[in-house]
């Protein structure tokens, strides 16, 4: 059997958000790399903010992610992959990308950090899982739109591969969220368009005010259980742009549920009839 950890992983969108979070509950907590991050700027962390923060996050015993999950234009590769090597030197814990070219650059000059790939990679099969290994890939974040029965796929023909749900988060309607809106909000300063005001109009006709194109969250801590049942090591609360009260409440859930369900292992095989499934991780 194989020995796995059940990781909390939270957003700060500030500096003066990552310590509330690890005193609440968090393991780990990722932040977006200004320039280069599929969230808007005003959440994002510039390089010299990252190198600050670290310090205090290890010694905490915790760790510090960066989001690199953006289109990537071709004149701005060599820019960042030396803002990449910076952060490596200084000790980010992992990368998360979304480009495959940018991970296999990447992987040939981090020395320290992990890599961590994107619900936007689109990972699907075990093939998918075997490649980015390959590339040196430790970490799968599933896409949120794979059915239950696939994840135990890939979890059963690929059990050496780190995995991580979005366990508390909007659910993107787009497929694996593959959305083109953020390649035009960047231009403009906004990635997330799908949660913008709208209005509706006909001939030019003010009709009322238009419900968000996003959908609404999806909770998966209360049955984390399961999840840790199938392998899934890291659990992450999303959403970098929303206020820190909501995303401290989201932690709390998360780590509550991690409590009981590390106090209560023995139930966990129990749930896995429900999958179909008769082997576990032990956590």
């Amino acid at each position: 059997m194989k020995r796995v950890e059940c990781e909390i992983l939270a957003p700060a969108g500030r500096a003066a958000d990552i310590a509330p979070l690890l005193e609440n509950g968090a393991d780990a907590v990722y932040v977006g790399l200004a320039g280069y991050s599929a969230r808007p700027e005003s959440s994002d962390f510039s390089a010299e903010e990252i190198w600050e923060a670290l310090p205090s996050v290890h010694e905490e015993g915790k760790k510090l992610f960066a989001a690199i999950n953006a289109n990537v234009p071709g004149e701005k590769i060599e820019e960042l992959c030396g803002l990449i090597e910076e952060l490596d030197e200084k000790g980010i814990d992992a990368l998360i990308l979304s480009d495959y070219g940018l991970m296999n650059r990447v992987s040939k000059i981090v020395r320290h950090a992990q890599l961590h790939a994107s619900t936007l990679t689109g990972v699907y099969n075990h093939e998918d899982v075997r490649m980015l290994q390959e590339m040196g890939v430790s970490r799968i974040i599933l896409s949120s739109d794979l059915f239950v029965d696939e994840i135990v796929d890939l979890t059963d023909k690929v059990p050496d591969m780190d995995y991580e749900i979005v366990a508390d988060g909007g659910i993107c309607f787009n497929s694996n969220r593959q959305c083109l809106l953020p390649h035009f909000g960047q231009k403009e300063g906004y990635s997330v368009y799908c949660q913008k005001e709208y209005e509706l109009l006909k001939d030019g006709t003010f009709l009322g005010p238009a419900k968000r194109i996003g959908n609404p969250p999806g909770k998966i801590h209360r049955t984390m259980g399961i999840y840790l049942g199938m392998g899934i090591r890291s659990f992450k609360v999303e959403g970098r742009t929303n206020h820190l009260d909501y995303i401290l409440q989201r932690v709390k859930d998360m780590a509550e549920s991690k409590k009981f369900y590390l106090e209560h292992l023995s139930e966990i095989p129990g749930m896995m009839h429900y999958i179909r499934r008769s082997n576990w991780y032990e956590v």
